[in-house]
């Protein structure tokens, strides 16, 4: 082999064992991953984390993640994901309350933040941050479960909806009867806009 060929050889080596000794790109943090996918998943408790952090600035106890809030919160954002609305009620009989009730799920207290347009969970926090009662939700002191879910729609102009379901489960003594109540954290039908996103 000329000492040409060796020299090139020896850098094609160098070369490759640079190459192989990069370290692999840092993954993208969970909260600035796009939902707009079919696949996407949210990290909820990224989302708990968020909001307890949040919490904890004012003082306020953190919440809980509940596996049942959030299947019923992930259950709502795929009716809002399929009816192409937001809302609190988007078909005329899905209350917060009534839905709860429909799943089984005693509550003392519950509320609900929901959203659509937002693609990320920094996105959904800040929008619900800056939106006086969805701030009041995230952390009104009684509530202690949350659940969050989200639904994705690609003939949407808003991609991807979102729930966030807060509650404080019943205290009642052991053995009585549970009487399940509802405070929405939004009266009525209030609509926000934030950069072309949307939360009721």
């Amino acid at each position: 082999m000329s000492y040409r060929a060796l020299l090139l050889a020896a850098a094609a080596a160098l070369s490759l064992a640079a190459c192989q000794s990069e370290p692999p790109p840092s993954p993208k943090p969970s909260f600035y991953e796009d939902l707009a996918s079919p696949t996407a998943q949210i990290d909820q408790r990224k989302m708990l984390e968020m909001i307890n952090q949040y919490r904890a600035q004012s003082g306020i106890a953190p919440l809980q993640l509940d596996p049942r809030l959030s299947q019923i919160a992930a259950d709502y954002a795929r009716k809002m994901a399929a009816l192409d609305d937001h809302g609190h009620n988007v078909d005329g009989h899905s209350m917060l309350g009534d839905r709860l009730k429909s799943y089984g799920y005693a509550f003392a207290n519950a509320g609900e933040n929901v959203a659509a347009g937002y693609h990320t969970i920094a996105e959904a926090f800040s929008g619900w941050r800056q939106s006086p009662p969805h701030d009041r939700g995230m952390k009104d002191p009684e509530m202690t479960l949350m659940g969050i879910g989200t639904a994705y729609n690609p003939n949407s102009k808003y991609k991807v909806f979102w729930s966030l379901i807060f509650a404080h489960p019943p205290i009642t003594p052991p053995g009585a009867p549970v009487a399940a109540a509802v405070m929405p954290v939004t009266p009525g039908k209030t609509t926000v806009t934030f950069g072309g996103a949307v939360v009721n």
